[in-house]
């Protein structure tokens, strides 16, 4: 049994605030470009080398077989808005009032990220970057949360949860395709749109650094192909998973085109000589969708505290400084990656502003461990504290223990048989939950 103290979590985010500020890189590097890519309800096992062979994915995979995969790398939410808040922020999503979906209908669409929160595109762009957004927003629909007020010097995409993706209308109804902060009347399938004005992005800034951030659509729904027809009109009656009957096949389709347009942007890397500058970084943003999605061995899927709900695949890629085929088994989140930009970019490791994400710097290019650290999710009437491998889930008010390292499935609740630890554990998820949630704003969507 493994035997840890109570702490608050003040005390941890004090640690882990003091970790960041003195961490250094014994390794020399340079300033890279970072290409951040994140997917869209990616089940951990949906990708061929996480374990789905009849999912062709040769560019994910030699990514994976020339770069470092994670085998424990969490999105900070279940569900879409959630982890892309805590993504731009480096904080826990409940910090900037974002725990639900930020809906195309009701009262939600009103809400988004606010412009005071400080996002690592306005950190980015502070140090000298070009910062640019390629694909899915989905942190405020009106003009005000457009992603060019966040620190992006460019935007290409749309703003909605999903858009259909030929006609690129949302679920309310309403064309939701954007050139900064006009809409524009564009054709072309959403993931073809997403690679080219991506490779655009790199062509037009290849002479500076850059931080490009990659938001595809793929494989959300609706469930779609190149060659499909568009199902959504403005104004019209629509299914909202789409029209196609054989969805398993569509959702391949739609991995696989992904897949080709990330082949596409290493190859432009490659032909400009960035490549060995360039840190690319690929994720998805929660688990896969029920009984469409492959979630390998893990329990549950998208929008659930399971482990199917958060635990996704990822991978980071930057040759010469990036052991190839290596994997990772430290506990890694989404939040994570705005503290490492800050130290790649290496101006200051002493920002005027706090993080609940940890630098990595150290596990991608030295290979070094974290320090053990608790993590919280909270979605709905789900809450979750993990630490090392203990993982207490109240669910619906059921309280359930898992040690993870024997028992990834979650099939053994040990909650009876561990009662000290069950009890240490909820002090600190109490303690943590107390302080996040006062600002939340769509904590029962």
């Amino acid at each position: 049994m493994r035997i840890f103290s109570v702490f608050t979590y003040s005390t941890f985010q004090l640690i882990a605030i003091t970790a960041f500020i003195f961490s250094c890189v014994p390794r020399e590097f340079e300033r890279p470009n970072i290409i951040l890519i994140m997917a869209d309800d990616l089940g951990y096992g949906d990708i061929s080398c996480y374990g789905d062979s009849s999912v062709q994915t040769p560019n994910l995979d030699k990514l994976a077989t020339e770069g470092l995969r994670f085998t424990d790398f969490h999105a900070n939410g279940a569900v879409c808005s959630p982890t892309r808040a805590a993504l731009l922020t480096g904080r826990y999503q409940q910090r900037s009032g974002i725990e639900g979906v930020i809906y195309a209908r009701g009262e939600t669409r009103q809400t988004g990220l606010a412009v005071e929160e400080y996002t690592f595109a306005d950190y980015m762009k502070s140090v000298g970057y070009a910062t640019g957004i390629v694909g899915k927003w989905h942190l405020g629909y009106r003009i005000d949360y457009n992603p060019i007020y966040q620190g992006f010097d460019y935007f290409r995409g749309y703003v909605s949860g999903n858009v259909d993706y030929h006609s690129h209308v949302d679920g309310a109804g309403i064309p939701d395709w954007w050139h900064d902060l006009e809409k524009t009347d564009e054709e072309g399938y959403v993931t073809d749109l997403i690679t080219k004005y991506s490779l655009e992005f790199i062509e037009n800034n290849k002479d500076q650094l850059f931080c490009l951030y990659i938001a595809h659509e793929a494989p959300h729904y609706p469930f779609q192909g190149r060659k499909d027809k568009a199902d959504r009109y403005p104004g019209g009656r629509f299914p909202a998973h789409g029209s196609r009957k054989d969805k398993k096949s569509a959702y391949r389709e739609m991995i696989e085109v992904m897949d080709e347009g990330i082949g596409s942007i290493v190859e432009k890397l490659k032909d400009l000589k960035l490549e060995d500058n360039t840190l690319i970084i690929f994720c998805s943003d929660n688990g896969g969708l029920g009984e469409i999605g492959n979630n390998g061995k893990l329990r549950g899927s998208k929008g659930s505290l399971w482990e199917g709900g958060h635990r996704v695949p990822a991978i980071a890629y930057w040759p010469g400084y990036i052991e190839p085929g290596t994997t990772t088994d430290q506990t890694v989140l989404s939040m994570d990656f705005f503290p490492t930009f800050v130290n790649l970019s290496k101006v200051t490791t002493n920002p005027d502003f706090q993080f609940d994400g940890v630098d990595i710097t150290t596990l991608l290019i030295e290979d070094n461990s974290l320090d053990d650290r608790s993590i919280f999710w909270k979605y709905r009437d789900q809450k979750v504290v993990r630490y090392g491998n203990w993982k207490l889930l109240v669910n619906n008010d059921t309280t359930y223990l898992f040690n993870l390292d024997e028992d990834l499935s979650e099939k053994i609740n040990l909650a009876d048989s561990e009662s000290s630890i069950v009890s240490q554990l909820k002090l600190e998820l109490d303690s943590w939950e107390e302080e996040v949630m006062k600002g939340v704003k769509l904590k029962t969507e």
